[in-house]
């Protein structure tokens, strides 16, 4: 599929690989960088969304941890928003990769990969700065989302043209994802 401008990175990784913190600092590194962050981008109506029973109460909730989830219509309006904004704009979000209609208008494709431990460690801790407890997230990372990792955003590691080490420091991802882009960039050609 030939690539056209505004150029598109996809930037995928499970919940807590850093995705957000390395987008916001390549944004920083590179001017003319917008970001997309597909967190802002799921249904948030149980009747419009894939859904699971909610883990400390009653009822259902929306299943974050299921690519449906995603809103495709704001997915699309905030990557129309973005093109204004910047000559790359990247896509971040755990299924940066995984929906076909973000990948495929892609010229890269990156995934953070962290072990789990890692992860869910960056989930809790970024809970607790927050002042929120993290006890609903471990609940639910026990319950449905690991499974749903496994299911629906690891698998799509294939996908990405370069893997990065996302334990490494963020000035390091920085550059490498920096040098990719760089070494590929056909609208220098």
């Amino acid at each position: 599929m030939p690539h056209t401008s505004p150029l598109l990175l996809a930037l995928a990784g499970g919940a807590g690989s850093g995705k957000s913190t390395l987008a916001a600092a390549l944004a920083a590194a590179r001017p003319a960088t917008a970001v997309v962050h597909l967190d802002a981008c799921f249904h948030h109506d149980t009747a419009r969304a894939p859904c699971v029973p909610v883990i400390d109460g009653e009822g259902m909730t929306v299943d974050f941890g299921d690519p449906a989830a995603i809103d495709r219509a704001r997915v699309e309006e905030a990557i129309g928003a973005a093109i204004g904004m910047g000559r790359l704009v990247v896509v971040e979000g755990t299924f940066a990769l995984t929906l076909p209609y973000v990948r495929d208008r892609a010229r890269w494709t990156a995934y953070l990969d962290v072990p789990a431990d890692i992860r869910l460690a960056r989930k809790t801790l970024r809970k607790l700065r927050a002042s929120e407890d993290p006890g609903a997230g471990l609940l639910g990372y026990l319950a449905h989302g690991r499974a749903a990792h496994e299911r629906h955003v690891e698998p799509m590691a294939r996908h990405a043209r370069l893997l990065l080490d996302g334990t490494a420091p963020v000035p390091q991802l920085v550059g490498e994802l920096g040098r990719f882009i760089d070494s590929h960039d056909e609208s220098a050609d």
